[in-house]
Formats: structure tokens, C-alpha cells, sequence
């Protein structure tokens, strides 16, 4: 029945002049709602959507829990840890098993990177890579089975090709075919460096192999297990980058203060830390205040600092039993208006992390990449702090949301994305590093070898996203009734193919089981990344291009922490949600049409 209201209402011939645009956007956007659950149905029909529907949310939550909750280890002698910290195999829980003292690796984001980084025998690397592989394939392969024919029935239902296309219907790319063509130029692009890339990696297994003595037992084949462990190498001998060595510099709590000075100098804010006990012992509550508001109000600013408060935050940044295991931000209250009293509601949420833990002898120490994963969730902290919106449905959102909202998918990350440039600032790495043991600075070397790694095997990184991206388009795309392949061979063969990196094999090996996005609202929607990083490298040209007409915030002058940059920025890309279409928020911040000339540029040159 409200349903029915809504469209005669929009189908008046004076809609469009009864409302205000914001409020006329929130009929359009949510009759679009309505209409993708199935109001425009048959009831026949919606009570058939209405129960796919409940079995796919039932399934997703049942794949979710069945990773989160995994508890699947192998055991390791110290013998096959060779290579490892000492650092983090103190960390390990120890176990006897016939005489023999062994620790027990987890399949668990940080003891997963320390192997495959780390472990000098292959053998130790395969095993624990192909454990990983096995993790939940036995109850999630045939939840993932069950949820793809599911999403592609209800998908049909509702008009749609496929699951893809109804899926993509709302995002900035609109249709399959676009992230297609979108992939494919990719690929191309990238095809030389990603050839390079591997033979770089190859020439160092070659080299250990025969420095080793194990010439014979050299195939010619880079493996999945092998990938990271030679980056790493290679990241020592020809950059002189030890990141076991720089992690040292990035003890978790003074990253963590100057990730939030540097958001609070480029976008003008403050955070205040609220005292507390919340869910877990670890967790932390901030309050954010809008300190250029404060400033410009004067007086009355300092008399009443709570007046220019926009939101909260929490912490919870250490893995735990069965917590959700990856990294991410979920918005817990959307901002809004109260129709009857106009008091604006503030935001809330929750920076979800999966960083190493302190351990007896030294505290939480990041890795360069966790570091940037944390300012990269940060920057999606901000997004979901800076909606002033009258209307909840234009808030920042995530797929986990428990209530509508109408954000572009395909937009969500390209505001973080574009904000982990800073990671390879050497300004803003002078500001993160700082000795744990000493309280050195991160010296001026380290950090110039450090930049120069961002694009080190580049095309090879890229290529296995664009994979992964192009198999989960591809099974929400194709008729799942007449596909030939299961998801675990479709998987296999696509990547060897486009990437030419042999994956892991044996028996209950699926890749797809241990991906959470497929699961979490990014079915048919993983090309995201890829599509946010195209938009977020031109974004950044504003901060750092010295020849663009009409940029009078200069790299010269100020550098890319230029805080009147950051502010327009805050206030043109961020402030405005989904009240104004993705499209538009780039143009307006940009001064231009948008253009793929600096993703290239990043792609393609050394």
C-alpha cells in the first residue's frame, strides 16, 4: 500500500515541483527500493522472492559464521618455521605431539602472512597455503552453490538477465558488459608488466634453488605459495626494504594517534577518546568534533564544544574467537533529521580490525600494509562521520547494513582508496615510524626504498585481483543450471589462466570458500576495488598535480596534506553521501570530467 502511494505520487504530474530535489531524490531512490524487493510483483511472486530472499540471508550468515568461528591449524617444528620471526613464533601456542615440541599456525590473517612471507621451505609454505585453501570447503561449497542458483532465481524474478545485472543496475558502471570492457583494458595494459613481474620472481627462486642446492628440484613454475615469499626477497635485495625491520617503527598505538592527527590536520577535526568498558576489553569509543566549525563559531565555540560534535567511533582492532575476521568498517546508527524536533541524530560505527596482537616481549607491531590497511578503514571511519543528511537512506553505508540505504557500491571505496596515497608520502611515513625499542624516526633510507616498493610486482597483484573479480562476475553472470564447471575448477582455470601463477591443488581445495566478500553484499560487485582505484588515482591528481589549471593548492606549496585541500575534499566528496550521484561529487571536486589517464599512468610506468 505505501508502495502504491509512493508511485502515484511520483507519477503526479507535478511530482517534481511538490518537493525539494533532496527530498523528491529520496521518493525516487526509495521507489527503487521497493521495487528491487519486489513490490511491484505479484503476491504470488513476492512471497516466492520473499523466501529466496530469507534463505539467502540465512546462507550468508551461515558462510560468514562458519569462517569466523573456523578453528583449522597446522603443526609446525621450528625446523619448518625456518625463516620466521623469532618475534612472532614466541607468539604461537605450543603443542607436544610424539616427542616432538611444535606450534600451531592458525589460518588466520597474520600468521598466514608471516609463513607465506617468511617460511623458507617451500614445503612449509605449500602445506599451510593448501590448509588455508581447505578452510570451511566442506560447509561453504555447497552454501556458495546453493546462494548463486538462489541470488540468479530471484535476480530472473525481478526482470533481470542475472544476478550481475541486478547487482550492477545501481552502481556508477551500470551493466556487465562496461566492467568487461573495464577488466580487459586492464589486462592488456598490464600484460608486459605482469610477464615481467614473474620472470623477476622466477630468477630469484632459480638463484635460491641453486644457492641452496636444490637445482634439481627446480621446475620453471611459480607457484601461489611462492609469490609472496620471493616479493619479499626481492624487496630486500634490490630495494633493501626488510619489513620485519620496518615493522619495527610502527608500534600500533602511535600509529594509531598519528593516523588520527593527520585525518584531524588534512579534513580539520578532532577526536577525543571516550573512557569505557564496551564488548571486548581492547575496544576503545572516540567522539568526533568538527574543529573548523568550532574555530569559526569563536566564543561560542569554546563555550559550547559539544554543539560541533558529528559522530562516534569504535575501535576494535584485535582478532578474538569467533569475531568476523577480515578488516572493515560497519556503520552501526546512520545520520538523520527528526522530522518532529529537527535534532540531528549522529552516526556510529565500528572500525572492525584484524591486526597482530602485542606479545610477551614487544608490543603490537604493524607491517606496512597492515598499517595501510588501517588508514585505508580509517578513511571509511570518516565517510560514515561526515553525513549531515536530513534522510538516513543518503549515509555512508556497507553491504552488512541492517537498514537501506542508496550509496553506489562501486563509489563506497573510492574515498579510502584515494586517502592511502598518504601511506606512501614520505611525510606522512616520518610522522608513523617511530622505533619501539629506541624512539628513532623511521630513517630517511628506509623510507626511500620504502616508496619506491609501492609498484614492485604491480602487474602481478593487479592480475590476481582482476582474476578473482572476473570469476565472481563470471558465476553471477552465467545460468548457474547449465554451467559445466564447479565454482572450485571455474576458479582454477580462470586464474592460472589470466594470472599464470599454479594455485594450490588437492582434494577440498576452493578458494572461493574462504572469500568473504562473495558473502557480505560484494557478489558480483569484487570489481569495486578495481573500478574505486581507477577513480581514486584521479581524485589524488588535485593533491599532487603542479600543472593543472585552476589547482591553486599546488604540491609546491603545501603538499599533498594541504588541510584547504583536504577540507574541499571533506566537504564536496565526503559531506554529500548519496544525495548527489558519484558522477557528480568527482566533477564538482575534480573541476573536470573525470579520465582514467592516472590509473594508467599508475598501472603502466615503473
Amino acid at each position: 500500500d505505501v508502495y502504491e502511494i509512493l508511485r502515484q505520487l511520483d507519477h503526479s504530474s507535478d511530482a517534481g515541483h511538490c518537493y525539494d530535489p533532496i527530498t523528491h531524490r529520496l521518493l525516487k531512490h526509495t521507489l527503487r527500493l521497493f521495487e528491487r524487493h519486489g513490490a511491484a510483483l505479484s503476491e504470488t511472486d513476492q512471497q516466492k522472492l520473499m523466501n529466496y530472499r530469507t534463505e539467502i540471508s540465512g546462507l550468508e550468515l551461515d558462510f560468514q559464521k562458519a569462517l569466523n568461528e573456523d578453528t583449522t591449524d597446522i603443526l609446525l617444528s621450528a625446523d619448518e618455521l625456518e625463516g620466521c620471526t623469532e618475534s612472532w613464533i614466541s607468539g604461537l601456542a605450543k603443542t607436544e605431539k610424539d616427542g616432538r615440541h611444535l606450534y600451531k599456525v592458525t589460518m588466520k590473517t597474520p600468521d598466514i602472512l608471516n609463513v607465506s612471507r617468511n617460511a623458507s621451505l617451500p614445503e612449509t609454505r605449500r602445506r599451510v597455503a593448501t590448509t588455508y585453501r581447505q578452510v570451511c570447503t566442506s560447509t561453504n561449497g555447497p552454501i556458495l552453490e546453493r546462494l548463486i542458483r538462489l541470488r540468479h532465481d530471484a535476480a530472473v524474478l525481478l526482470g533481470y538477465k542475472s544476478h550481475a545485472a541486478y547487482q550492477l543496475d545501481i552502481n556508477m558502471a551500470k551493466t556487465v558488459e562496461t566492467v568487461e570492457d573495464f577488466l580487459d583494458k586492464i589486462i592488456k595494459s598490464i600484460s608486459g608488466k605482469l610477464e615481467s613481474d614473474k620472470q623477476a620472481l622466477l630468477d630469484l627462486k632459480k638463484a635460491e634453488y641453486q644457492k641452496r642446492g636444490w637445482s634439481g628440484q627446480y621446475d620453471g613454475v611459480l607457484y601461489a605459495w611462492d609469490v609472496k615469499y620471493y616479493q619479499e626477497i626481492l624487496f630486500k635485495e634490490k630495494y633493501a626494504v626488510d619489513n620485519s625491520l620496518i615493522q619495527e617503527y610502527f608500534e600500533l598505538n602511535h600509529v594509531r594517534d598519528q593516523i588520527m592527527a593527520i585525518y584531524s590536520k588534512i579534513f580539520q577535526l578532532r577526536f577525543e577518546q571516550i573512557p569505557g568498558k564496551y564488548w571486548a576489553d581492547d575496544v576503545t569509543l572516540f567522539a568526533v568534533y568538527d574543529q573548523k566549525a568550532q574555530n569559526q563559531a569563536g566564543e561560542e565555540g569554546k563555550k559550547n564544544p559539544s554543539a560541533f560534535k558529528i559522530g562516534y567511533f569504535y575501535l576494535d582492532l584485535f582478532p578474538r574467537p569467533g569475531k568476523y575476521a577480515h578488516q572493515c568498517v560497519v556503520p552501526l546508527r546512520p545520520s538523520y533529521v527528526v522530522s518532529r524536533t529537527m535534532e540531528q541524530v549522529l552516526p556510529v560505527a565500528v572500525n572492525v580490525g584484524n591486526l597482530s596482537r602485542p606479545t610477551a616481549d614487544r608490543p603490537a607491531l604493524l607491517k606496512h600494509s597492515e598499517a595501510n590497511t588501517f588508514f585505508h578503514e580509517f578513511g571509511h571511519v570518516c565517510h560514515a562521520m561526515s553525513s549531515k543528511a536530513r534522510y538516513s537512506l543518503f549515509n555512508f553505508s556497507w553491504s552488512v547494513v541492517p537498514y537501506p540505504t542508496s550509496l553506489a557500491m562501486d563509489f563506497l571505496e573510492v574515498p579510502s582508496i584515494m586517502l592511502e596515497n598518504w601511506l606512501w608520502e614520505p611525510t606522512v611515513l616520518k610522522r608513523l615510524g617511530k622505533h619501539y625499542k629506541t624512539g628513532n624516526e623511521l630513517p630517511d633510507d628506509l623510507i626511500a626504498s620504502l616508496v619506491k616498493t609501492r609498484k614492485v610486482s604491480k602487474g602481478l597483484l593487479f592480475s590476481q585481483q582482476i582474476a578473482q573479480t572476473a570469476i565472481d562476475l563470471k558465476v553471477h553472470t552465467i545460468d548457474p543450471y547449465t554451467r559445466t564447471q564447479t565454482i572450485a575448477e571455474l576458479w582454477q582455470q580462470m586464474s592460472e589462466s589470466l594470472v599464470g601463477v599454479k594455485l594450490e591443488s588437492g582434494e577440498g581445495v576452493n578458494p572461493a570458500c574462504q572469500l568473504y566478500h562473495i558473502a557480505m553484499g560484494y557478489d558480483a560487485g569484487y570489481y569495486v576495488y578495481s573500478w574505486s582505484e581507477m577513480h581514486a588515482h584521479d581524485l589524488y591528481t588535485k593533491f599532487t598535480d603542479k600543472t593543472t589549471e585552476g589547482n591553486v593548492y599546488s604540491h609546491e606549496r603545501t603538499g599533498a596534506l594541504d588541510e584547504n585541500l583536504g577540507r574541499e575534499y571533506w566537504e564536496k566528496v565526503l559531506v554529500p553521501g548519496a544525495t548527489v550521484e558519484p558522477i557528480e561529487l568527482l566533477r564538482d571536486f575534480l573541476g573536470r570530467e573525470p579520465n582514467t589517464e592516472a590509473f594508467q599512468r599508475f598501472l603502466t610506468e615503473p
